[in-house]
C-alpha cells in the first residue's frame, strides 16, 4: 500500500515542521503552497515534503485541493487529506493499514481540537472523512470544502483509533474570506443545507441579522436538513436575534434535540431571566441529567461549566428546596471554586437550610421558640 499526505498552504512556516513530521510514516508527503511570502516553502523542503508552487485565481478552497491532488503520483493508493494546522497521532500508519480493505474507497478518523499543542485537553472532537482512495474523489464548494465521491459506489470505513488533531491559528486572517466565499457557494448551490447553515450563522456573526434568520429559516425548511443536532442550533441562533421570540425558538430546539445539553442551559437563562423559578429548576434538571457531549462540532465547552448547577441552586433556593440548593450550589461552586458569588451563594443556601430546620424544629416544640430567618438577595 502507498500512502501520501497531503494539503494546501500559505504562510503556515509555524505548522510546516510538526505537520510534516506527523506525516513522516506517508510514502508522500506533498503540499500545494499558494502563495506563501513568509519561510513555509523553506521549512516543508528541509523536512522532506514536495512542494509544488500553484496558483488559484479566483480563489477558490476546492479548486485549490483539487489541483493538490492532481499532483499525488498514479501509484498512491490512499491518500490522507490533512490540513497544516493538524497532525496526526504516532501510528496512525499501522492502524491505517489494519483498517483499509481492498472494497474501502474512504476511510473516517478522529479529529480532536485542542487549544494549544502542549495541552492534551480535547475542546471537542467528532469523526471526518481524512482518508480517501487516489482515484474517484474530488473536493466540491468554494469554502467549507467537502469530499464527495464521484465514482460507481462508495464505500466507507471508520477507524476511531486513528486520531488527527487541530489547533487552530486563530491569528490567520483566512476566516475573513469566508463570508463572500460562502455566498458564492450558496448561489451555486441553493439547496446545499449544510453551507446554507454556515452562512446563515457567518452573518449572524458579522451582525447582519435579517438576513441571517432568513438563511435560518430557508436551513430549517429544506429536505435535506436532516441532523437534528444541526436543527437545534439553527433554532438557537435565531432565538438569539428575535428576543420578542426567543422562548418559542428555545422549545422548538428543545424538542428537536432534547439530548443537548446547550438548549437546557440557553432556557435556563432565558427563564432566569422572567423570574419563572419553576420552569428555571425543570430546565435546570433537565440540563443538568445530560452528562454526555455529542461528539459534534457544534458542542459548546462552556455549557459543561459551572453555571446550570448556578441557576439550579437559584431556583431551588426560590422553590424552598434547600437540600437541592445546597447540592447544586455546592457542584457550582466546586466547578469555579474561585467565583465569590457562588462561594458566598453557597453560604447562603447553608445557613438557611440550617435555619429553616431549626424553625422545622421550634415550630414542633410551640411558637415561643420559632426563630426568624432572613433572606438576602442572590443572582
Amino acid at each position: 500500500m502507498k500512502v501520501a499526505v497531503y494539503t494546501i498552504a500559505l504562510n503556515e512556516a509555524a505548522n510546516a515542521e510538526r505537520w510534516a513530521n506527523s506525516a513522516a510514516d506517508a510514502d508522500y508527503r506533498i503540499v500545494a503552497d499558494t502563495g506563501s511570502t513568509d519561510d513555509t516553502v523553506e521549512r516543508l523542503t528541509a523536512a522532506g515534503v514536495t512542494v509544488h508552487k500553484i496558483a488559484i485565481r479566483p480563489w477558490r478552497f476546492d479548486d485549490a485541493r483539487n489541483a493538490a491532488m492532481a499532483l499525488l503520483p498514479d501509484d498512491v493508493d490512499v491518500c490522507c487529506t490533512m490540513d497544516m494546522d493538524r497532525f496526526l497521532e504516532a501510528g496512525w500508519r499501522q492502524k491505517l493499514e489494519a483498517a483499509w480493505t481492498p472494497e474501502t474507497t474512504a476511510l473516517y478518523c478522529q479529529t480532536i481540537y485542542r487549544s494549544s499543542v502542549d495541552d492534551p485537553t480535547p475542546l471537542r472532537g467528532w469523526s471526518t472523512k481524512n482518508f480517501h482512495h487516489r482515484w474517484g474523489y474530488r473536493f466540491r464548494r468554494p469554502v467549507h470544502e467537502a469530499l464527495v465521491f464521484a465514482g460507481e459506489k462508495e464505500v466507507t470505513a471508520n477507524s476511531s483509533d486513528i486520531v488527527m488533531y487541530e489547533v487552530q491559528d486563530l491569528s490567520k486572517p483566512t476566516r475573513s474570506n469566508y463570508l463572500p466565499l460562502m455566498q458564492v457557494a450558496h448561489k451555486e448551490d441553493p439547496e446545499d443545507a449544510q453551507i446554507c447553515f454556515w452562512l446563515g450563522r457567518d452573518l449572524m456573526w458579522a451582525g447582519q441579522q435579517e438576513r441571517a434568520v432568513e438563511l435560518l429559516e430557508r436551513y430549517l425548511a429544506l429536505p435535506t436538513s436532516r441532523w437534528d443536532e444541526e436543527r437545534s442550533e439553527a433554532m438557537r441562533y435565531i432565538a438569539r436575534m428575535q428576543p420578542e421570540q426567543r422562548l418559542a425558538w428555545l422549545d422548538k430546539a428543545r424538542m428537536e434535540a432534547p439530548h443537548r445539553r446547550e438548549i437546557w442551559l440557553d432556557l435556563a437563562e432565558e427563564l432566569h431571566g422572567k423570574g419563572d423559578w419553576l420552569n428555571l429548576f425543570w430546565a435546570c434538571s433537565n440540563g443538568i441529567e445530560r452528562t454526555r457531549r455529542t461528539g459534534s462540532y457544534l458542542d459548546d465547552a462552556s455549557c459543561w461549566g459551572f453555571r446550570l448547577y448556578d441557576l439550579g441552586a437559584i431556583a431551588s433556593w426560590r422553590l424552598n428546596a434547600m437540600d437541592r440548593a445546597v447540592e447544586w450550589g455546592q457542584l457550582a461552586l466546586q466547578l469555579d471554586p474561585g467565583n465569590e458569588r457562588l462561594k458566598s451563594n453557597f453560604d447562603f443556601f447553608v445557613r438557611r437550610r440550617k435555619e429553616d430546620r431549626e424553625s422545622d424544629l421550634s415550630s414542633s416544640l410551640g411558637p415561643e421558640s420559632q426563630m426568624n430567618s432572613s433572606e438576602t438577595g442572590i443572582g
